[in-house]
């Protein structure tokens, strides 16, 4: 927040093209109380000034909520940031000099409604729910990022319904008159926050979240009115965070007008095509067994690079995990991407020689032969190889599968389906499964490869 002059009455705007960069900074003490009952004996002002800031009883503290790692959220992105103040509210309280007595009174006008999204409010953004386990867009200390392009699967925007502050300055010989920009102050401020979480798949708002917060600077700071405003925005979003109709929205998966979960928006990554391609007879060598300590599954490599395709729920939250291959080597693995909706996984592990599995774009026809390769029950089963037909293409939940008659058991999941070519048509996911689902056999689930691949927003480089 930046001190302007536009004539002998003090007013206060944000960030205007003519003033000084803003400097992140801390937040107050007991001054304000004083402060208050100081301006209510003065022949200037017949009653304290009524402002949010000191208003009773004060908003609740925030207590910090982090999101749990077993329910990932959409990828978010601060859009904008705006106000819907009236012109003419009283907003700001000035005080000036080593007893803080009140000077000025400051009210909004239309030199305040410039408010802009700055550099300063994505690090506050993307540092705030980041550290609270929330998937953020884009990387700030990235200095070639576009900024001016909002990312994410959601846009996050706030417009600020209330605002108010009282700041105090003037502690030290030789500083300019009501100029807190530069002068050392303190204070304290509260801010109400309409919050606003958009889909732009869909051009569609799914959720208003209002927040108030109070702040105060712990010490005397530089620029305190932009501290001020700094703090508040950094607890607005702590706020933001523990609240559980924010958390259900960007927890939930998008969902198109055709009712398909919408891909996640992510950094794309390129994948070198196979120079080698296996066909059916040789595909084990291009599959691997999974074990993370806690289970067993089966992974296929979709590149030369060592990238590998698996299902999320075989790695969980592991990071590094053991790959074991058919002629017995093992390597270790590293889960670099996932997608829990979506249940797909991206493992990266040193390149090795060797076949790499082909990837279909075309789709699949309904009687189509097809092949299921994995590592049913244990280790020493690795590479089995089972077959069958294409029996449907369903829409469950929202996500598309492809159910086959060829037969897999627990440890398959995560390994490749097959046409007779050899290439990948989808990854094995599930059985069909039910209270008196026993002894049914023949209904398995296997998640489409375009699929795999959106959601992990991977791209095969043109061969």
């Amino acid at each position: 927040m930046t001190l302007l002059y536009p004539d002998p009455d003090v007013r206060w705007g944000r960030r205007t093209p003519e003033c000084h960069p803003p400097s992140p900074l801390p937040r107050l003490g007991a001054l304000v109380a004083a402060a208050t009952l100081a301006l209510a004996g003065t022949a200037t002002a017949a009653e304290p000034p009524k402002l949010s800031v000191f208003s009773e009883p004060p908003p609740a503290a925030v207590i910090d909520r982090r999101l749990e790692p077993d329910r990932p959220s959409q990828t978010l992105g601060l859009a904008m940031i705006s106000s819907s103040i009236r012109h003419g509210s009283p907003y700001a309280l000035v005080l000036w000099g080593r007893k803080c007595a009140p000077d000025s009174l400051a009210s909004w006008d239309e030199a305040n409604d410039a408010f802009e999204k700055t550099e300063v409010d994505d690090r506050i953004f993307h540092e705030t729910l980041s550290g609270l386990g929330f998937r953020v867009a884009g990387d700030p200390t990235d200095l070639f990022r576009d900024a001016e392009a909002p990312a994410g699967d959601l846009q996050v925007g706030g417009l600020i319904t209330d605002y108010s502050f009282s700041a105090c300055g003037g502690f030290m010989p030789g500083e300019q008159k009501l100029d807190l920009e530069t002068a050392i102050g303190n204070g304290v401020g509260q801010m109400t926050v309409e919050w606003q979480i958009h889909v732009p798949a869909l051009s569609r708002t799914i959720a208003r979240i209002r927040t108030t917060v109070r702040v105060e600077t712990p010490r005397p700071v530089i620029n305190a009115p932009e501290a001020i405003y700094q703090a508040l925005l950094r607890d607005s979003l702590r706020a933001l965070a523990a609240d559980d109709g924010f958390r259900t929205a960007v927890t939930t998966p998008i969902r198109a007008a055709s009712g398909l979960v919408e891909p996640p928006r992510g950094e794309p990554l390129r994948l070198a095509p196979a120079r080698t391609p296996a066909s059916v007879p040789d595909a084990h060598r291009a599959v691997a067994a999974v074990m993370t300590g806690a289970s067993l599954g089966t992974a296929f490599l979709v590149s030369e690079q060592g990238y590998l395709l698996t299902n999320r729920h075989v790695v969980g939250s592991t990071r590094l995990l053991k790959l074991r291959w058919s002629d017995g080597s093992e390597s270790i693995g590293e889960v670099i991407r996932s997608d829990a909706g979506r249940d797909v996984a991206l493992i990266r592990t040193d390149p090795r020689p060797g076949p790499v599995l082909r990837l279909r774009s075309e789709p699949v026809r309904q009687g189509e032969t097809v092949f299921a390769i994995g590592t049913p029950m244990e280790t020493r089963l690795q590479g089995t190889l089972t077959r069958g037909v294409i029996s449907a293409s369903r829409t469950l939940a929202g996500y598309r599968f492809i159910q086959s008659d060829a037969a897999v058991n627990p440890g398959n999941s995560g390994g490749p389906l097959l046409d007779e070519s050899g290439r990948v048509v989808a990854m094995t996911v599930s059985r069909y499964a039910s209270e008196s689902s026993d002894g049914i056999q023949g209904l398995n689930f296997f998640i489409p490869i375009e699929d795999a691949l959106s959601f992990l927003a991977l791209t095969l480089e043109p061969r």
